[in-house]
């Protein structure tokens, strides 16, 4: 049985970088890309539902055109504290050493991964590029954010997994780029759908949505037998003091 490696020393510390894309467009080449080009303005939303990170198309495009297989994305080296609440999920539980040590265990990409390399990857996907009008250059001064990255890879994921084997990435890596060189974004946000459902599923069942639940047999109870549980119908007195309460919890 392997034995987990402890943490070498000296490692650098990775920071989120709280870009959203709203900063993105606002910087005046992007914006002038974008006013050139309106149909790269269409967004793309993470997962998450409760999460305020998203892409344009044009973003979307800046990341997945930096790299093509796992071999680009699967090693990196800036690392979140260790000593970190397991209670809390963040996405600097997924920047660990420990994180790392299991995907290099588990032959699995992961968020982190895409996260890191593609800022620091070049943009060389000229066909990418040239099927929404752009060139490699134009590309070149756009930056890559957290917030896209993680878009992207909700879709690569299709769930929130930030886990993800290497045939599987590479597979569905390949499987949004059309004959002609460009992003199939049927494609790519089915995948994101998918994550979505995931998360909802995840959510009633096992989050605070499992509550809504409760609500809706309460309601249920009320239409039923109004005569025995008028106290549970929000249109009552003494339901809406009741489902005030519900709406606090």
């Amino acid at each position: 049985m392997r034995i987990q490696e402890a943490p070498p020393s000296g490692l650098q510390e990775w920071k989120r970088d709280m870009r959203l894309s709203r900063d993105v467009v606002a910087l005046p080449h992007v914006a002038k890309l974008l006013k050139a080009n309106p149909e790269l303005n269409a967004g793309f939303n993470r997962a998450e539902f409760w999460n305020n990170e998203s892409a344009t198309l044009l973003e979307v495009i800046n990341v997945v055109g930096r790299w093509q297989r796992h071999e680009q994305i699967k090693e990196r080296s800036l690392f979140a504290d260790e000593d970190l609440n397991p209670r809390e999920e963040n996405i600097y539980q997924s920047a660990t050493y420990k994180r790392y040590e299991m995907a290099q265990r588990l032959n699995s990409t992961e968020r982190m991964g895409l996260i890191q390399n593609a800022k620091v990857l070049p943009f060389t996907d000229e066909k990418l590029a040239a099927s929404v009008g752009l060139t490699v250059e134009d590309f070149a001064e756009i930056p890559v954010t957290d917030a896209a990255c993680n878009v992207v890879y909700d879709a690569l994921a299709q769930s929130m997994s930030g886990l993800i084997p290497y045939e599987v990435a590479d597979e569905r890596r390949a499987s949004w780029i059309n004959e002609d060189g460009s992003l199939d974004t049927v494609k790519f946000r089915t995948g994101i759908a998918k994550a979505s459902g995931v998360v909802i599923a995840s959510w009633f069942m096992f989050g605070k949505g499992n509550f809504i639940w409760v609500l809706l047999f309460c309601r249920a109870l009320s239409d039923a037998r109004p005569d025995l549980f008028s106290f549970l119908n929000p249109a009552t007195e003494e339901g809406k003091a009741l489902w005030k309460a519900f709406a606090i919890l």
